[in-house]
Order: structure tokens, then sequence, then C-alpha cells
């Protein structure tokens, strides 16, 4: 029986890193030791999935701030709408 990762066709890409980035990884795969492909995939895998939590979570303080009465909580929200689509 297969599960997760090795059921699904993989597809090659050619990827150009930094070379303090790819130290990293070459450090992070010696340590687990696993291959610097693995390091790579599931670091693409976690900066998705956090790309789609923050936009998750976007949405959810727009929703707040849409149905919220009191004024202290709409300006929290917003504030921190603004800082996550501008940065802090």
């Amino acid at each position: 029986m297969t599960t997760g990762k090795a059921s699904k066709k993989t597809v090659r890409r050619s990827v150009s890193l930094r070379p303090d980035i790819d130290s990293k990884v070459q450090v992070l795969a010696r340590r687990e030791r696993r291959s610097a492909n693995q390091v790579i995939e599931d670091l693409i895998e976690a900066g998705l999935e956090t790309k789609e939590a923050e936009k998750h979570r976007f949405f959810e303080l727009a929703n707040r701030l849409t149905v919220s009465t009191d004024k202290a909580e709409q300006h929290r929200i917003k504030e921190e709408l603004a800082r996550m689509t501008f940065g802090a």
C-alpha cells in the first residue's frame, strides 16, 4: 500500500538557490540524514501551508471586522489586517 508523497507522480524542476540558502539546506539534510531534495520539498510544502493559513486568517479577520460592532475590536482588527498586508 502506498501513502502520501510516494503515491503521487513527481515533476522534475530545476531551482537555483543562493549559496547561503543551499548551505542551510545541506546542513538540514545532513542533520536529518535525508537528501537535499527531500528537505527542499518539505520546506516548499511548509511554505505553501503557511501561505494558505495566512490567507485563511486574513479572511477570518476581515469577516470578524464586518460583523463587529465594538469600536475597540474593529480598531484592533484593522491594525492586524494592516500588519498582515503591509508588514510590521
